[in-house]
């Protein structure tokens, strides 16, 4: 995917977030690469938090320090911060109030200066993000006279917004949506769930480990969906941490953190049935996940919520990942993957990613238990 310059990036900000921005500051981390030519700056980091009021604009420095010192160091090259402040206070007569811009500018660059980066562009957005207004154009301040209030460049002009909707990447109303997506519920279905786990619980020996997960993949990767009695198979299997570990296994290999010889023969076998997951993003495969989520119990959609959770976080989709993990701990608070994913979220950590075709791997525990 290519943009050109700064106020493309900000058009399809929206479907990299995944929702329509309002009174937030975002800001993007990429890295200039040297050569002769056109320059081509490949995005390292994208993190958006809420517009605090004029005097906390600097703790700004604090919330993303980490995050954007791991995307400083993860790649050689000189490193650019493009700074994107939405809907800033505003004055009588609606301009935007100076005390509000020079709190940001001032944060831009404490932050540019703990993390070794550039202050490469700072834009101001309104108007339901149909306007821009720079501040910081490619490294230079322009002077406050020069400011002026143009229109942020349409989808339609913008050739990578049509390739992110077929990535499926689309951008919600609200934040409210997406918490909306994530919470909703199918109380007919997860009555009919319950009342075959019931029924299970009188013979559990019917429960056919392979069909169930065979079941899960069939419905997050084809769209099959699965029966009550599948539905209720697939809830009570993942309460095992170790068939949860084996689906992230096979679903997340960039987590490089287990091998089949952790896993009992049976499950193994059975996790190798799953089929694998596409490459990117997979929004569709997340949407059907979280359908099934509230298509059983509540009390045991927690590791399925944190399934969701790490496949966001590991594929690129944060505010999917945060809300997940949010609902999956609000419903038992001490589910130790979920603590550990919150941990990785709060602090910005990156995902692993595979290099060369093999995975990183963790730390071990004696016996050949996972580390996390």
């Amino acid at each position: 995917m290519r943009l050109r310059g700064s106020d493309q990036l900000l058009a399809v900000l929206p479907q990299l977030i995944g929702y329509q921005i309002d009174h937030s500051v975002v800001v993007v981390v990429s890295r200039l690469t040297p050569g002769p030519g056109r320059q081509v700056c490949p995005v390292l980091f994208t993190g958006r938090l809420d517009l605090p009021p004029t005097d906390q604009l600097g703790a700004l420095v604090g919330l993303l320090r980490t995050a954007v010192r791991q995307a400083v160091a993860a790649a050689d090259g000189v490193k650019l911060l493009s700074i994107f402040g939405y809907d800033l206070p505003t004055q009588d007569g609606g301009a935007v109030d100076p005390a509000a811009v020079d709190a940001l500018l001032a944060a831009a660059r404490r932050l540019a200066d703990e993390t070794g980066a550039h202050v490469h562009d700072l834009m101001l957005v309104r108007d339901g993000a149909r306007q821009l207004c720079e501040v910081v154009s490619s490294g230079e301040d322009v002077r406050p006279a020069d400011r002026s209030w143009v229109p942020v460049p349409r989808h339609a002009d913008v050739p990578a917004a049509a390739d992110l909707v077929l990535e499926g990447r689309v951008a919600l109303p609200s934040r409210g949506d997406v918490v909306e997506l994530v919470r909703r519920r199918d109380e007919q279905a997860s009555r009919a769930s319950d009342l075959a786990l019931s029924v299970l619980t009188l013979a559990t020996d019917r429960l056919d480990q392979e069909q169930a997960l065979r079941a899960l993949g069939d419905w997050t990767v084809h769209g099959t969906a699965p029966s009550a009695r599948e539905r209720a198979w697939i809830a009570a299997l993942l309460q095992d941490r170790w068939v949860r570990d084996a689906v992230l296994a096979r679903w997340l290999p960039e987590l490089g953190w287990l091998d089949d010889g952790d896993l009992a023969p049976d499950l193994t076998r059975a996790a190798a049935a799953l089929p694998p997951l596409p490459a990117g993003h997979c929004r569709e495969q997340v949407e059907r996940l979280l359908g099934l989520v509230g298509e059983v119990p509540r009390d045991l959609g927690t590791p399925l919520l944190t399934l969701v959770g790490l496949i966001c976080w590991v594929r690129g989709d944060g505010t999917l990942a945060n809300e997940a993990c949010d609902l999956a701990l609000e419903i038992e608070p001490d589910y130790r993957m979920a603590l550990l994913l919150r941990r990785a979220l709060e602090a910005g950590m990156r995902p692993p990613r595979q290099e060369g075709g093999q995975a990183g791997r963790t730390h071990r525990h004696p016996g050949g238990r996972p580390a996390a």
